[in-house]
């Protein structure tokens, strides 16, 4: 069996695993401040504002941000895969995606607003290139309501 991904699924692997290393920062804060890893498990996260100070929301913040944005990226990645449908320009919006998020957390973490909107913004319009990748084609050989009237009988028929 062969080990090789597709260059859209490489960067979404390595999304995943941003995603997940970003709870380091505001865990490893909340431990010291809780006293121990044993009573950070005793004693749950307190709503949306369960830090002292600003640098470990604004962690956490982004921790979820990240979530939200791969809900997005991820199905359209999948869809590409799926589909057969990547190519170079599918594989630059994956990579530029990644390294959007890559930049984020840290401008979130430091409180850059300008930059970290737009790096924000970068990602947006790198996974709106992949979804409109997607969805276009059946737009340019159809009328929208024969698109419509389609995924409606498919859906009821």
């Amino acid at each position: 069996m062969s080990n090789t991904l597709s260059p859209e699924m490489f960067w979404l692997a390595w999304t995943v695993i941003l995603t997940a290393l970003m709870v380091i920062p505001y865990a490893v804060y909340r431990i010291g401040k809780l006293g121990g890893i044993w009573q950070a498990f005793l004693a749950p996260l307190p709503g949306d504002a369960p830090f002292d100070d600003d640098w470990p929301h604004r962690a956490y913040r982004a921790h979820m941000n990240a979530f939200e944005s791969i809900a997005l990226f991820a199905p359209i990645v999948l869809i590409i895969e799926v589909s057969g449908l990547g190519n170079e320009a599918t594989a630059a919006a994956s990579a530029i995606y990644f390294a959007a998020r890559l930049a984020y957390a840290p401008l979130y973490y430091f409180s850059v607003p300008i930059f970290r909107t737009a790096i924000w913004f970068v990602g947006l319009i790198a996974t709106l290139y992949l979804a409109f990748y997607v969805a276009m084609p059946a737009f340019e050989s159809e009328s929208i309501a024969g698109v419509i009237s389609q995924m409606s009988g498919g859906l009821t028929g």
